[in-house]
């Protein structure tokens, strides 16, 4: 059983960046481990030692919930069949020590119950459901909770798990059952088959849970990994299973069925101790043989490989580039800087994160990138990394003259706009971003996009009602720096995109829209902020719709909403902005939002707006439903102290008000 989980190749590399999971798995194992001993001395104290852990485990995981319930229904049922009052007794104190132990240290560690001890009965429900908005990339498609299959969970054990373990594991729960079935009674006592069938309910009701519940599982199922330690205690009785079907060992046929079992089982582990070396140091991109390894790129278009940046692509850009300083970005920085901490302190004072951007390093994704690629780590033929080479200096001449023509052929027609970077729509399907002249501070931008289609339904179910894909991206990601030139291009979605909104996103993380350019029109407009200021000022805009604290304009399509003030302080922003949106169908809101007719859209003004000198401008899209926004109801509001201005007026429906 110890080798089985050594050599489960995901859990040794969770195990060096992974802070969350591994410890409840351990803690999981330790309550595990103390259940059995409190079963087996049968004593209070032993009990109240359970309830010790199995209070610490459910602090750190709801989840742990499963573990109490299951010690206490095998208490209770020895209450239940205890043989006379002295018996009973004893179960009974045992129980009432474990109870009180569990619920005592859960208290003792857990300050969100200090002020209502009853919340726990509500966190299940609560915790199991954050709405994290992280897409995971599943049998190639984005799915994203709540829309999550129910099969999700028991697909990604199934090709995550070395062979040996999830075969012996199914052999091993079949036996616990059969045994279950055949001694009814032997298993109802305190007795090792018990404790096989609490390890089967430790594995089996979990999994059940999150397929029946449904609860927010993302990035494979690593919320899951405590699942390893019963699967792996249940595959050794499976091996035991096979050894004792065997004929007896006297005889000459059970002796070698046996050395057959055995050797069976060692070259398992060494199959599974192979992929452990050699997939080193990215054990966390493991499947096993029932999905396709063989085809390139074929795993990475259909799952999430996982992005876990290892040492080794900072050592191969030190000694790629030996004299130079380092200036590098990511997909995720707090990754490349608890990485580059790892290094000797020379090496350290070499990399630079974030300020601009020479080298961008990225986790795998089906998306198109632009820039060259400099260096890539593939496992099972599929890529787990790349590193991008931002500043073209860095790659061979050929390489920097594809580069140079791309950007010859996109300043060759008009752009949508112009600003800091000018905006091109090349071949129609790609938004191109060009400056000149370009600073190497330029390349530590991040762009902000939203996509707009024309039909919502184009959009993923959980971007519906909302009406818009944010497309957001860092310069590095898909741009390149070269004779004082920046260019970077993305690509929009495959369906029609009626309006993008473009911007930047502020150092805070803010996102700050500095257009809307409409693509529907024969040319496309561009709403600039200073345009649009100098257009209000002028009064070519026409009446607002409403006036309140802010002007409030609405566009021609009804899809943007403008909020306006002039002069204009910071203490204007600070109160959050409430906007509700009556569609003139109900049935296109969320389930969730039909029983009040309206869509919540409350939002900060970092999200939407920008000051520029003494106004205040922010462009909101509105959802794109099919038969329009028929009214609007917005204004400012402070928790505890209600709302500061409210302003109603009628939108935009698609039958022509």
């Amino acid at each position: 059983a110890l080798l089985l989980f050594l050599l489960q190749p995901r859990l040794y590399a969770h195990s060096f960046f992974n802070t969350k999971d591994l410890p409840f798995l351990v803690t999981f194992m330790i309550a595990l481990y103390l259940a059995q001993r409190a079963f087996r001395r049968d004593t209070a104290a032993a009990f109240a030692t359970c309830g010790v852990g199995v209070g610490v485990l459910v602090n750190l995981r709801v989840m742990g919930v499963l573990l109490f319930a299951a010690v206490a229904a095998l208490r209770a049922l020895d209450l239940i069949q205890a043989g006379g009052p002295a018996q009973r007794r004893r179960a009974l104190a045992s129980a009432a020590a474990f109870a009180l132990a569990a619920a005592g240290t859960l208290y003792a560690v857990t300050p969100y119950l200090w002020r209502d001890p009853l919340a726990i009965v509500d966190a299940y429900a609560t915790l199991s459901r954050i709405p994290v908005y992280s897409e995971s990339l599943f049998q190639g498609e984005l799915v994203r909770w709540p829309w999550t299959p129910p099969h999700y969970l028991p697909t990604w054990m199934a090709i995550t798990t070395p062979p040996a373990t999830l075969l012996l594991g199914l052999i091993g729960a079949a036996a616990v059952i059969q045994r279950g079935i055949v001694r009814p009674r032997r298993a109802a006592a305190n007795t090792g088959v018990r404790f096989a069938l609490l390890l089967l309910a430790c594995l089996a009701l979990p999994v059940a849970a999150v397929v029946a519940l449904q609860p927010n599982i993302y990035n494979d199922w690593r919320h899951m990994y405590f699942l390893h330690a019963p699967l792996c205690l249940l595959a050794v009785y499976g091996l035991r299973a096979l050894l004792t079907a065997a004929p007896r060992p006297r005889l000459q046929r059970g002796r070698w069925v046996q050395r057959g079992v055995y050797a069976l089982a060692a070259a398992a582990l060494a199959g599974a101790a192979v992929h452990v070396v050699g997939l080193h140091p990215q054990q966390h991109a493991y499947f096993n043989f029932l999905v396709d390894r063989r085809t390139p790129e074929r795993l990475r278009a259909q799952y999430d490989i996982g992005f876990r940046l290892n040492r080794e692509v900072l050592e191969y850009l030190l000694a790629r580039f030996p004299d130079a300083t380092l200036y590098l970005s990511g997909t995720y920085r707090s990754v490349l800087r608890h990485n580059r901490d790892l290094l000797p302190a020379a090496a350290r004072d070499r990399i630079v994160i974030g300020r601009r951007t020479d080298f961008f390093i990225t986790g795998p994704s089906p998306a198109e990138r632009f820039g060259p690629v400099l260096h890539a780590r593939r496992v099972y033929r599929n890529t787990v990394y790349e590193v991008i080479a931002v500043d073209l200096s860095r790659v061979d001449a050929s390489t920097a003259d594809r580069y140079r023509a791309a950007y010859r052929a996109v300043v060759a027609g008009e752009p949508l706009m112009r600003s800091e970077f000018d905006l091109y729509l090349d071949d129609g399907r790609t938004l191109t971003y060009v400056k000149e002249p370009c600073a190497p501070e330029d390349t530590g931008h991040r762009f902000l996009v939203r996509a707009v289609p024309v039909d919502a339904d184009d959009l993923p179910p959980w971007l519906r009602e909302r009406g818009w894909q944010a497309l957001d991206f860092r310069f590095g990601e898909h741009g390149v720096r070269f004779d004082g030139r920046c260019l970077a291009r993305l690509r929009l979605p495959d369906y029609p995109v009626r309006a993008l909104v473009v911007g930047h996103v502020s150092p805070g993380g803010g996102a700050v829209p500095d257009a809307v350019i409409d693509l529907l029109t024969p040319e496309p407009s561009v709403s600039g902020y200073l345009r649009r200021q100098a257009e209000i000022a002028a009064g070519e805009r026409g009446a607002p719709a409403a006036r309140a604290a802010f002007d409030l304009y609405l566009n021609a399509a009804g899809t943007m909403l403008t909020y306006h003030k002039e002069p204009c302080a910071p203490a204007d922003l600070r109160a959050r902005f409430f906007l509700h949106l009556f569609p003139a169908d109900v049935a296109e809101l969320a389930a969730g939002h039909r029983p009040h007719g309206f869509s919540n859209r409350s939002f900060a003004w970092e999200e939407h707006g920008r000051m520029l000198d003494s106004a205040c401008v922010a462009l909101v899209p509105l959802p794109a439903w099919e038969r329009g926004v028929a009214r609007i109801r917005t204004g400012q509001f402070v928790s505890g102290q209600g709302q500061l201005w409210q302003a109603e007026f009628a939108g935009r429906e698609a039958a022509g008000d």
